[in-house]
């Protein structure tokens, strides 16, 4: 079974996700957002060991502490369609205020990959349109599916930002729909939701 714990950071509030089989304390962390420090101390708290990084997009406040975790000894693995957001000011950091902080991926990311790490399987689903190389990540057996900016509880993401396309963002929210049966949802920003929930009452799409 497969444990979520959220650690919400930065000044755009987004979500951090230390994720672990229970019983095990070697952790996945997705999206490790503007704190590090934070980040840090939410691992020690639960008695967590970062070992791989999943990266939902490139924006600044996904990303800030990848390069942390990478020199804790963690493998970070994002979409290459999104490199160009790390490597120029389309991460956003600049733009909102804030800074950057440069890291490598190891591993690029496609979608219907499939990544093990801890004890755990994520499937990767390709869903442009907030960037162009935007993923979600998913668990099947555990119903679960994280995912970054593409769709919030009542919400999506922005699609006017560098790389950004309406169109493209809401194939991949109905894509996210078309899966079979419900899953929560771990979003970005905001509070968890499912995907039952959003089929009947985003007023989005």
């Amino acid at each position: 079974m497969i444990k979520v714990h959220c650690v919400t950071v930065g000044l755009l509030a987004e979500n951090c996700y230390l994720v672990h089989e229970d019983g095990r304390n070697d952790t996945v962390v997705i999206d490790p957002g503007d704190d590090g420090d934070a980040i840090n101390a939410a691992l020690t708290a639960y008695g967590l060991t970062p070992a791989a990084v999943l990266v939902t997009h490139g924006h600044f406040d996904h990303v800030n502490a990848a390069n942390m975790l990478a020199r804790r000894g963690c493998k970070i693995y994002m979409s290459k369609a999104d490199e160009p957001l790390i490597r120029t000011d389309m991460n956003m950091g600049a733009l909102m205020g804030g800074k950057f902080v440069p890291f490598e991926p190891d591993v690029y990311v496609r979608d219907g990959d499939v990544i093990d790490e801890c004890g755990m399987r994520f499937r990767v689903m390709a869903t442009p349109g907030h960037t162009i190389g935007g993923v979600c990540y998913i668990c099947d057996e555990d119903k679960i599916v994280f995912t970054g900016d593409t769709l919030f509880c009542l919400g999506i993401g922005r699609s006017d930002l560098p790389t950004g396309n309406g169109r493209e963002l809401e194939a991949s929210v109905r894509k996210l729909y078309a899966l079979d049966g419900d899953y929560t949802v771990y979003p970005g920003h905001g509070g968890r939701t499912t995907l039952e929930y959003e089929r009947k009452y985003n007023p989005y799409v």
